[in-house]
C-alpha cells in the first residue's frame, strides 16, 4: 500500500487531502504540528510530532514514506510577519526538499499559490508560462511562495521528483480552523457582514483540488507546475447565494473597493490590542483589486483530469458542514 506523508495536515487542504487519500486506499501519515486533532478525528491517520523549520525534527517523519504533499504554510499579508512567512514558506520548503532528497522519496507535490505569479497583466489569461513574483518590495507572502517554488523547482533538476500545483482562491468544507476565505462565509451567514466590496476571485472546491493534486502524484511531469482553479464569482454574488440558501437577508449595500482604505487604520489598531495579525493592510487590498478573472487551467484539466464542479455545490456543502460544527447559526 502507497504510504503519503502531509505537512499542513489540520489545514484546510490537508484535510481533505487526508479524506481523499484515505478513501483511495493511500495509507496517510501528517506532521502533528500544534495538537490541534480536530480535522484527524474519527480517521485512520498515523501523527508524528515535528515541525517544517526544525529540519532535524523531520527524520523520522519522511522515514519509509512513497509520497509527500507540501501544503504547510504561514498565509498572511501582514508585512509584520515577514521574518516568519519566509521561515516557514521558504526555509520550510527546503527542509522538506531535503528530507525528501534524503528518504529516497518518489514524487513529491509542492503546494504553491496564485500569488506566486507576477499580476500584471490582470486582462490577459493566466497560465503556468507566466514569470515568478521577484524583488524585496513585493508582497512578502506572494516573494515567499515564488521563492518556495523556486527551491522546488532547484530539487527537481537534479535529486527529487517534484511537480507544483498553483490553488485558486480555496473553499469547502472540512475547515476545522476556518482561514480567512470560511471565516469570511461564516460571517455573512451570520449576518455578521451585511455590507460587502465590489471584488471577485477564482474559487476552486478543496475537494477537487485534493483529487487533482493525488493525480498530479501519479501523471504529474517533473519541474511542471500546475494553474488550478474553478469559477470566478463577485463575493456579493457569494453573499447572496448563502442568503438564498438560509432563506435570510445577507447583503445590505456593496461598496467600491477603494472604500477598503478607511478600514486600515482600524485594523492596526485593533491588532494592536489583540495582538493578532491585520486582516485588512495595503497589501490585502493589493490583492483583492489584481486578482485574476481568465485563469483557463487548461494543462490540470489536460493533464491531471481536472474537473471543477459548480460553485453552487460547493457552497452549499461549505455552509452545511459549518451549520453542522455549530459555527452558523440557523
Amino acid at each position: 500500500m502507497t504510504r503519503a506523508l502531509i505537512t499542513g495536515g489540520s489545514g484546510h487542504v490537508g484535510a481533505n487531502l487526508t479524506r481523499e487519500l484515505l478513501d483511495q486506499g493511500y495509507e496517510v501519515r501528517c506532521i502533528d504540528f500544534d495538537n490541534d486533532h480536530r480535522a484527524f478525528e474519527g480517521l485512520n491517520v498515523e501523527l508524528i510530532k515535528g515541525d517544517i523549520t526544525d529540519k532535524g525534527s523531520l527524520n523520522k517523519i519522511f522515514q519509509n514514506i512513497d509520497l509527500v504533499f507540501h501544503t504547510a504554510a504561514f498565509i498572511s499579508l501582514d508585512r509584520r510577519y515577514k521574518k516568519l512567512i519566509r521561515k516557514i514558506n521558504v526555509e520550510g520548503t527546503r527542509n522538506v526538499c531535503e528530507a525528501s532528497v534524503d528518504a529516497n522519496i518518489k514524487k513529491l507535490i509542492h503546494f504553491s499559490s496564485i500569488d506566486a505569479f507576477i499580476r500584471d497583466p490582470i486582462d490577459e489569461p493566466l497560465y503556468e508560462s507566466r514569470a515568478l513574483v521577484t524583488g524585496p518590495k513585493s508582497v512578502p507572502y506572494d516573494l515567499s511562495k515564488a521563492d518556495g517554488q523556486r527551491i522546488v523547482l532547484e530539487y527537481s533538476k537534479s535529486s527529487l521528483d517534484a511537480s507544483i500545483i498553483h490553488p485558486t482562491s480555496i473553499m469547502g468544507p472540512n475547515d476545522f480552523k476556518p482561514g480567512l476565505n470560511c471565516q469570511s462565509m461564516i460571517d455573512i451567514a451570520n449576518r455578521k457582514r451585511l455590507i460587502n466590496i465590489d471584488f471577485g476571485y477564482n474559487y476552486v472546491d478543496v475537494r477537487d483540488l485534493s483529487k487533482t493534486s493525488i493525480t498530479c502524484a501519479k501523471l504529474g511531469k517533473n519541474g511542471q507546475n500546475y494553474l488550478v482553479g474553478g469559477e470566478y464569482l463577485m463575493f456579493p454574488d457569494i453573499a447572496k447565494m448563502i442568503g438564498n440558501i438560509l432563506d435570510r437577508r445577507t447583503l445590505l449595500a456593496v461598496l467600491p473597493i477603494f472604500s477598503m482604505y478607511f478600514n486600515v487604520p482600524y485594523e492596526n489598531i485593533k491588532s494592536y490590542f489583540t495582538k493578532q495579525p491585520r486582516l485588512m493592510t495595503i497589501d490585502t487590498i493589493h490583492t483583492i483589486k489584481t486578482g485574476h478573472k481568465l485563469i483557463p487551467s487548461t494543462l490540470a484539466k489536460e493533464e491531471l483530469k481536472h474537473k471543477p464542479r459548480p460553485f453552487q455545490d460547493t457552497i452549499n456543502d461549505t455552509i452545511k458542514f459549518f451549520i453542522d460544527r455549530g459555527l452558523i447559526n440557523i
